[in-house]
């Protein structure tokens, strides 16, 4: 059995069936709604780091740094955690398209349309691009992490190609830090996450980007997916909405 375990915003911990720990986006100690707090994780094997925003890499370098964890991330991301402090060998810098493998897991990045931007202790700024993920998890499904998306026409092509069967899609936003400015939806609204579960032709479709479940994007998003699935005979993804701490299993019973 493969687990997915949802701590909120967009980190989730994948343990798969021979009991390798991969770490998503990890936003723990600073997210008031994370079932546990960094220093509680079970040892990590691996962390796939999206892109620079605080809000998907905050605890990378302290997990790596406690556990020795492989990094998979993008350039831009690899700066900053080498500035903080990472040995830059646990880190693998990759971009769209370069599949790479670490812990006997491999990782196929993918495109995301959205950016990424780190600043270093110098103050140096540099941007990059975010990295989507195809994870291929051994005795498990093939995940597509959408890494805060938003919505493109050749997720058709990703899902023709690599035929993810769970994807861990953002359908909303949340803003409580008031340093941000306020938006008006997330980077793919819950009709363009509908949208581009069906494209990638997802068996389930797991929502993140938040930590309220009952939010209401997270429940038009799921109400969308249902009413697809109808019109469509009963065919097309099954939404799957988590509350931070609650987990998804695979295969489902």
């Amino acid at each position: 059995m493969t687990t997915f375990q949802f701590f909120g915003f967009s980190t989730f911990l994948i343990t798969t069936e021979d009991g390798t720990t991969i770490l998503i986006d990890p936003y723990i100690d600073g997210n008031p709604a994370a079932p546990m707090k960094a220093a509680d994780l079970p040892k990590i094997d691996l962390i796939l780091a999206s892109h620079g925003a605080f809000d998907h890499m905050e605890d990378t370098a302290k997990i790596a740094a406690r556990d020795g964890s492989q990094i998979i991330c993008g350039g831009e991301t690899l700066a900053l955690l080498v500035d903080q402090g990472v040995d830059k060998k646990l880190i693998q810098n990759t971009v769209w398209g370069l599949t790479v493998e670490a812990c006997g897991i491999r990782v196929r990045p993918v495109v995301s349309m959205h950016r990424s931007s780190v600043r270093l202790s110098d103050g140096t700024a540099l941007d990059g691009f975010a990295l989507g993920f195809i994870i291929y998890l051994p005795d498990g499904p093939k995940v597509y992490n959408a890494s805060d998306t938003a919505l493109f026409s050749d997720m058709k092509l990703i899902g023709e190609l690599h035929q993810p069967e769970v994807g861990l899609m953002n359908v909303t936003i949340e803003n409580p830090f008031d340093f941000l400015p306020t938006f008006l939806t997330g980077e793919m609204t819950p009709y363009e996450a509908a949208l581009a579960s069906q494209w990638l032709g997802l068996k389930y479709a797991v929502a993140c980007h938040y930590n309220e479940a009952d939010c209401p994007d997270v429940r038009e998003f799921e109400s969308l997916l249902n009413s697809m699935k109808d019109v469509n005979g009963g065919g097309g993804p099954v939404p799957v909405i988590l509350k931070p701490g609650e987990t998804f299993a695979w295969p489902v019973e």
